[in-house]
């Protein structure tokens, strides 16, 4: 019997990310090699959506649909992804929980960029709460306030591509999905900034959702984290720094569709799901 696996992405951009394109799907290369997966995607967001956030997600939207397939999945979740699926898996039993660039110290930012965003958001509050929404340039003000010179690192690195190059074409690609995506619930975002990077409840162990705390040692199942050495938007020092764990090179985007990926991620998560497959 094959494994069942539901890739959970992140809230924040599109989830094609693990599913890129012909040349480069981590989902893709997973179905080469024989294992079918899915794929959550979380659809259009509206003002009605305002009160969703990540406990919402995890336990009214992912939860319910997990319960109605015939046996425990094997769950892989990215950077925000990672701690839905994390808040699932404390709930139900997973035959793995993946976490690939997630995010769970908060406190392991420095000081200066959380203070920053603090006061970022304070600014935007009021008018996210009046839409019910959180618009992804507000997202991406604080991404840029994570890592102001990496962000001028990249585009100089571009500006030296050939033009029309593999690396050129990939480039926009990405680009085009780093600023693209739905906007943010309000409630979703307010949990990210004022609970998360200000507050690090999760980093603290006083993330409960409907009960439960959630925490890497409460998931009901083995846990596998894959981390960065070089990320900027999940530095290593704000992973969960699961027991079983693997730190890459890549970056936070680098890591899934870099070019390293095949040789590097993805056999590793194949192998890793493979060895909790008893029967196979």
């Amino acid at each position: 019997m094959l494994p069942q696996i539901v890739f959970v992405p992140s809230p924040i951009n599109a989830p094609n990310v693990l599913d890129m394109d012909a040349d480069c799907s981590l989902i893709g290369w997973l179905a080469h090699q024989g294992l079918s997966s899915a794929l959550v995607d979380w659809g259009t967001t509206t003002p009605a959506h305002r009160n969703h956030d990540l406990d919402h997600l995890a336990t009214r939207l992912l939860l319910p649909m997990l319960q109605q397939m015939d046996r425990p999945v094997h769950l892989v979740g990215y950077c925000l992804g990672g701690m839905i699926a994390m808040a699932a898996a404390c709930h139900i039993e997973v035959s793995s929980l993946t976490l690939i660039a997630a995010p769970w110290h908060f406190s392991g930012y420095p000081a200066k960029r959380r203070a920053e965003l603090t006061a970022m958001w304070q600014q935007h509050r009021p008018a996210c709460e009046a839409m019910g929404l959180v618009p992804m340039e507000v997202m991406q003000h604080g991404f840029w306030t994570l890592s102001p010179d990496k962000l001028m690192e990249k585009y100089l690195k571009f500006g030296a591509m050939p033009d029309d190059s593999a690396a050129a074409r990939r480039f926009v690609a990405v680009e085009d999905w780093a600023n693209g995506g739905e906007p943010l619930p309000f409630a979703l975002g307010a949990q990210l900034f004022e609970q998360l990077y200000r507050d690090d409840r999760s980093g603290k162990g006083e993330w409960v959702v409907d009960g439960v705390n959630i925490a890497p040692n409460n998931v009901r199942g083995p846990v596998m984290e894959f981390a960065s050495a070089s990320d900027a938007i999940v530095p290593l020092a704000c992973s969960p720094q699961a027991p079983d764990r693997e730190v890459l090179a890549s970056g936070h985007v680098g890591m899934v569709i870099g070019g390293s990926a095949p040789k590097t991620l993805w056999p590793m998560l194949r192998r890793w799901i493979l060895s909790h497959e008893p029967s196979i």
